[in-house]
């Protein structure tokens, strides 16, 4: 499109790579899709000017007959990676009638092809590796040998890696190198495969060029399983060599730690690991036990009592189990981990969680935090339940800003996808949020809950038919055709506020089936039915339990626009104030 390929722009804490098609801010990767990244460079290159969008939409569909609001689209996701608000044009201004304008000042320069070439490969992501071995079940050891490495390589500074979630969502599709690369923002691909027979291991191990496929290292290892862990040092040296990053003494001594020597907790632990990806809960809660078994087995082992403490802190502060029973076991597996081992950033943000969920200490929880982001600021998921702390307490804009940071570091993660559109609906910005939970559903058009919070902030916009479509497919996706059934029965004869009506007195009755089977349901889901049914003095009753409950739910009633309906009463504001939330 023009430029030399060395040509570099810049602009307040972004610099754009033509050669390379990179954008970096404030020297991190940015994920684009290659329209996206056609658009940003044709906007940039012709800064100041205004930009016809016939012309931009020819030079960046040169091939192909697209409707403007491709064009649209693309500049919307431009601005909101910009962090603009509608109405600010501190970099991209609309032309009324005619197109737009790059506004922001941008400087430009030229570098060598040998800088460059060192920068492409100072960018990586890992993917799974296959599992080719006869037995399935062997796939826990593929995902936990990659997820190994990419946190190895996440320690060297030199080396910028992309996250878990998104780098393992590509690794299960047909995607090309190249895709991945620039879906992910990287240069270059570490993948590979494993065959394991009894106690024989082969694994292969590669690194590639994202952008032309060129291997730059390859190598096989015949080895038997009690050398797992020499194998996975060999493959990160390598790699490392191959990305000519030199390694200083004391950074080679931490990327080689090894967090235990007893195989058959290692083991153990990347089964837990499996599982608690999970989103499942019959799945999740097999990650307890290999968790337990990891401890039992290697009592000096950490991250065997990080796994504990990360399964019982998000299934008591998610609804998965009765607070009064995790929350514990996981103080006292996060104690353990920090006694063991206080450099694991991991331990600290399940330390932070353990504070502001369960402690209800705001300080205390901002201070695990920022330690946690300290020891490794490339995790996108601590970035992401940052976010949540901060909407909690109120500063919904560095609420959003810690959301935008996870976002850029795991761009493909579903989770930290409806994190932000959530951070965004708390805040009131329901366009914002409207279009996060969007990108979501495009990441996962099946996740039902998607379509459930989707429909809350159409019904805040005022959508109410919108509301309606998004809340059935999301009961139709839950298999709940009887629920779907009904709210379209309702509505269409007697209106939205019937509809929500008859739904929420429908869930009450499924929430009490769930508790006469034995099951934990938090009291906050009672309350939400209960006030959607129109039944304020009841869902005023469940609040008070669920004030009790030490669980993430109530902890939200202070920003979610369900309950606005109630802060003028003395006596939730009383409820917030026993919560220290005012």
């Amino acid at each position: 499109m023009g430029d030399p390929p060395s040509h570099i722009y810049e602009f307040d804490d972004f610099r754009l790579d033509v050669g390379e098609r990179l954008l970096l801010r404030r020297g991190e990767p940015v994920a684009l899709t290659p329209r996206v990244l056609d658009t940003l460079l044709y906007l940039v290159r012709n800064h100041g000017r205004v930009l016809e969008k016939n012309e931009l939409m020819s030079e960046i569909w040169p091939d192909a007959v697209v409707e403007e609001n491709n064009l649209n689209q693309n500049i919307s996701t431009l601005r909101r990676l910009f962090g603009e608000r509608r109405g600010e044009n501190r970099y991209i201004v609309t032309i009324p009638g005619r197109g737009y304008r790059f506004a922001a000042q941008v400087t430009e320069s030229v570098r060598s092809s040998d800088a460059l070439h060192l920068q492409a490969l100072q960018t990586i992501a890992v993917l799974p590796f296959a599992n080719i071995s006869a037995d399935p079940e062997n796939a826990y050891f593929c995902e936990g040998l990659a997820e190994e490495l990419l946190n190895a390589l996440s320690r060297i500074d030199g080396i910028k890696v992309a996250a878990r979630t998104s780098a393992f969502a590509l690794g299960g599709k047909n995607a090309s190198i190249n895709e991945v690369g620039l879906a992910l923002g990287v240069k270059s691909i570490l993948q590979g495969s494993v065959r394991r027979s009894g106690n024989r291991l082969r694994i292969t191990a590669q690194l590639v060029n994202a952008s032309d496929g060129y291997h730059l290292w390859s190598e096989r290892y015949d080895r038997e399983m009690r050398d797992i862990f020499d194998v996975q040092d060999e493959i990160t040296l390598a790699v490392v060599n191959a990305l000519r990053v030199q390694l200083l003494g004391d950074e080679k001594q931490a990327v080689l730690k090894r967090h235990t020597e007893n195989t058959e907790a290692y083991h153990l632990y990347l089964k837990g690991r499996y599982f608690w990806f999970k989103s499942a809960p019959q799945e999740f809660r097999k990650s307890r036990d290999y968790f337990q078994r990891a401890v039992d087995a290697d009592p000096a082992y950490a991250l065997g009592y990080f796994g504990l403490a990360s399964f019982y802190g998000f299934a008591s502060s998610w609804g998965l189990m009765p607070p009064r029973e995790g929350w514990n076991r996981m103080e006292a597996a996060t104690m353990k981990a920090l006694g063991l081992d206080d450099t694991l950033a991991e331990v600290h943000h399940g330390l932070a969680a353990l504070k502001w969920v369960y402690y209800r200490d705001w300080s205390g929880a901002e201070q695990a935090f920022r330690k946690a982001l300290e020891l490794n600021p490339q995790v996108g998921a601590i970035h992401s339940h940052h976010s949540i702390f901060l909407s909690v307490i109120g500063r919904h804009d560095e609420a959003i800003a810690a959301g935008r940071r996870a976002l850029e570091l795991d761009p493909l993660s579903i989770r930290i996808h409806r994190n932000q559109a959530a951070r965004f609906y708390h805040a009131r910005r329901y366009e914002e949020a409207a279009r996060q939970f969007s990108e979501a559903l495009e990441l996962d058009p099946n996740d039902a809950s998607l379509h459930e919070e989707l429909g809350d902030v159409y019904e805040q916009l005022g959508l109410q038919h919108e509301a309606i479509a998004e809340w059935t497919k999301a009961m139709t996706l839950a298999g709940d055709d009887e629920l779907a059934g009904t709210l379209g029965e309702v509505y269409s004869e007697s209106g939205f506020a019937a509809a929500v009506h008859a739904i929420a007195r429908m869930r009450l009755e499924r929430l009490n089936e769930r508790v006469q089977r034995g099951e934990y349901v938090p009291a906050a889901h009672f309350a939400r039915a209960c006030l959607r049914s129109g039944d304020t003095e009841r869902a005023f009753c469940w609040l008070e339990e669920a004030r009790e409950e030490r669980n993430a739910y109530p902890l939200l009633m202070n920003s979610d626009p369900v309950y606005s309906g109630l802060r003028a009463q003395p006596r939730f504001a009383a409820m917030l104030k026993t919560m220290n939330l005012k």
